[in-house]
């Protein structure tokens, strides 16, 4: 039998009858939860000469009745977490072997590129030194300022929600990723630092600490697991918790500034840390399915050691009876059967959990990073599937022992499993929901441009007047061009003249030369005319003038195409939707019928309009700026530089869709359009087609494929 070896302490924690026991490695500060019959076996091993001897000694000492399987399991974990230690060179080979195969485990493990970690040392030293000065910030009084801080804060957000959502869009953008990365990782060490300072308040100490990558996202990690000793759940729990609370104290902080300086750069960046503090709290930390800070509080609530690796296991187990017909020993103790099915249907939530996460970051991976992502991914499945694999190679021997049949059952009804989950894919399914981004434009709207360069001598009209089409807006005054137009003139008469007097003498030759001079002339003249004739502005159609600080044009000099004003009709109003590609086939049918309009974030509520017409073609241009996320929008865009100013010499930016969408102009209904003006946003809601999850998994991978096709073919060209 092996012993343990020396350095190890057994700390006992729990409350109302349900003890449990750390195990402290001191040589390496590591710690180790395990249950009352696991320390039962390992407190006897140094006693016990064979393995019966050490299950009677177990018995004895407590009404728990446990069998070799059991006693084996718990062998087999001491020995892989270095915890004995032999002489026998039969059990030392043994244990040789089985420390060269996890080793091996581990060597594959780091080629998982999705998840890995980086350690940074050891941070004890320095947390000894600035546990002190911060400990206040660990105790009751700072907890009130949270409290307090907290309700000011969401009183803040309810009172300015509007504000703040409209600000939301465009959160992913470019632009943003490298501001959001920063407050992430920002976030992330002082998470850590709490989790350490709580740690170090009752007594703990913290010898490890990193960076776990999660698709090269950085998640940093102190190893907090010296507070397993802790006496009281509370102070376990107050440790798993502390990282949140103080994500959560940067958000209410970050909250307050940003009502304060909505517009200002730090508003920016107030409203980004809002979110992610948010996000990383609520999404990752609290969440009880990972390893993270849900997980540690809820095993504790519920006072069950080592609930995520018994919830996988009992998962396993009930995939050995579905697909193996094999019952293996159960992991659930004696004194956790109360538990049983809590623990069965929270294994199987992380092993659903765990396939939705890594599917979903395997897909992230060959989007951010193309091929060199799906390579990534490739090489996670592999090490996934490995290790289960392996497993089963490994025990097949013992498996055919209890069902001689193993292999015949895992074929039948792994077959039967893929037929009826084929079924599913083909039938389970919901009707899509489709919204499109609209801006509100007025049905008829003139932009007047200047038609020719001149100094503005006289203004005939002001903003908010009501003209008709022909009416004369504002007229221009150009010297050069009256001096040039009476020149042009003066020139064709002449030529006239010459072309008389050659005609008279039978010059016939000069005479056609002088007519091509006088039809150039004639061209020449017509361009002077027109010119002229656009000094004077007049009104391409009938509406109301907009135009703020036009008075402030007089004696200005305007540049041929400056625009002067607009002329728009405010008593027509419509939509202007943009829709994605994905969604035109199920929009074109809509054309003619009424539609749901989605206006409750300007306090309108739910209406409906008419689709009127959809453009034929799609298009990358921007069709209004109120779309796009950088003005408050919903639609991320792509800016581009498209040329230089002649003077400041600043750049011209034009921003379009990163991929081609298509117009849809909707009537709105008459009660409306007075509480409309141009610019508001809205959302156009329709219902699409029904979709399978086939069918849903198909589209995302056949639009994975068309995008990898597109970027080849463009790299190659």
């Amino acid at each position: 039998m092996p012993r343990l070896r020396p350095g190890l302490r057994f700390t006992p924690v729990g409350e109302h009858n349900q003890a449990h026991y750390i195990v402290e490695d001191t040589a390496r500060h590591v710690y180790y939860r395990i249950g009352l019959e696991e320390y039962l076996l390992l407190a006897h091993l140094n006693r016990s000469s064979s393995l019966e001897e050490l299950l009677q000694k177990a018995a004895a000492t407590s009404d728990v009745a446990l069998a070799p399987e059991q006693a084996m399991t718990v062998l087999k974990w001491a020995a892989a977490k270095q915890l004995l230690q032999t002489d026998s060179p039969k059990t030392l080979n043994a244990l040789l072997g089985q420390e060269k195969q996890l080793q091996a485990m581990r060597a594959l493990n780091r080629m998982n590129l999705v998840s890995f970690k980086i350690p940074l040392g050891n941070p004890d030293p320095l947390l000894q030194k600035i546990s002190p000065w911060l400990r206040p910030l660990t105790g009751p009084f700072f907890g009130l300022l949270w409290i307090v801080a907290a309700l000011f804060a969401m009183g803040t957000l309810f009172s300015h929600w509007q504000e703040f959502h409209a600000g939301s869009t465009g959160f992913f953008s470019p632009t943003n990723l490298f501001l959001l990365w920063l407050i992430w990782l920002g976030l992330k060490i002082l998470h850590e630092l709490f989790h350490a300072l709580v740690c170090y308040r009752y007594g703990g100490r913290v010898h490890e600490a990193g960076i776990l990558f999660i698709l090269f996202m950085p998640f940093t990690y102190v190893n907090a697991t010296s507070s397993w000793k802790f006496p009281s759940r509370w102070q376990r729990i107050h440790v798993a918790i502390a990282g949140m609370f103080i994500e959560l104290a940067v958000a209410w902080t970050a909250l307050i500034i940003w009502a304060k300086n909505p517009d200002t750069t730090a508003g920016l960046i107030a409203h980004r840390t809002v979110i992610v503090a948010g996000i990383s709290s609520l999404l990752f930390n609290a969440n009880p399915l990972m390893r993270f800070d849900g997980y540690y509080i809820l095993s504790d609530l519920v006072d069950i050691p080592n609930l995520y690796q018994l919830g996988l296991q009992s998962t396993k187990e009930l995939w050995a009876r579905l697909l193996l017909n094999i019952k293996a020993p159960s992991v659930i103790t004696s004194a956790q059967q109360a538990h049983w099915l809590f623990i069965r249907i929270y294994g199987v939530l992380v092993f659903l959990w765990r396939i939705l996460i890594f599917a979903s970051l395997g897909y992230m991976a060959s989007k951010l990073f193309g091929g060199l992502g799906t390579l990534i991914s490739l090489l996670a499945v592999l090490v996934w599937i490995s290790s289960p694999i392996h497993d089963f190679i490994a025990r097949l021997p013992a498996y055919r022992e209890q069902n001689p049949q193993v292999l015949r059952n895992l074929l039948l009804r792994t077959s039967i499993m893929i037929c009826l989950s084929t079924i599913l894919l083909a039938t389970v399914g919901w009707k899509r929901s489709i919204r499109a981004p609209a801006v509100v434009e007025y049905e008829q709207q003139y932009r007047v441009k200047a038609g020719a360069g001149g100094f503005v001598s006289t203004i005939l009209v002001k903003d908010g007047d009501r003209i008709s089409a022909g009416q004369k807006l504002m007229i221009l005054e150009d010297p050069d061009r009256v001096a040039t137009l009476h020149v042009a003139e003066l020139e064709l008469q002449q030529t006239r003249v010459k072309i008389r007097i050659a005609y008279n003498r039978g010059q016939l030759p000069a005479m056609q030369i002088l007519r091509q001079q006088e039809k150039a002339l004639i061209t020449k003249l017509k361009q002077q005319q027109d010119e002229f004739a656009a000094l004077t502005v007049t009104a391409p159609g009938s509406g109301t003038v907009i135009a703020e600080g036009l008075d402030q044009l007089m004696g200005t000099y305007m540049k041929k195409g400056n625009e002067i004003l607009w002329i728009v009709n405010p008593e027509q109003k419509q939509m202007v939707a943009s829709v994605a590609q994905d969604d035109i086939d199920q929009m074109r049918d809509l054309v003619g019928k009424n539609v749901t309009i989605d206006m409750r974030d300007s306090g309108l509520g739910l209406f409906t309009g008419r689709v009127k017409r959809i453009t034929p073609t799609a298009s990358t241009e921007l069709t209004h700026p109120g779309l796009a996320a950088k003005y408050g929008g919903s639609i991320d865009v792509l800016q581009k530089t498209v040329g230089r100013k002649d003077s400041s010499m600043r750049e011209q930016i034009q921003f379009e869709f990163f991929e081609p969408r298509f117009s849809m102009e909707i009537t709105v209904p008459g009660e409306f359009v007075r509480r409309l003006w141009s610019g508001q946003l809205a959302y156009v809601l329709a219902r699409g087609p029904r979709i399978t999850l086939r069918r849903k998994i198909h589209d995302i991978f056949s639009t994975w494929v068309s995008n990898k096709d597109r970027a080849a073919a463009i790299k190659t060209r």
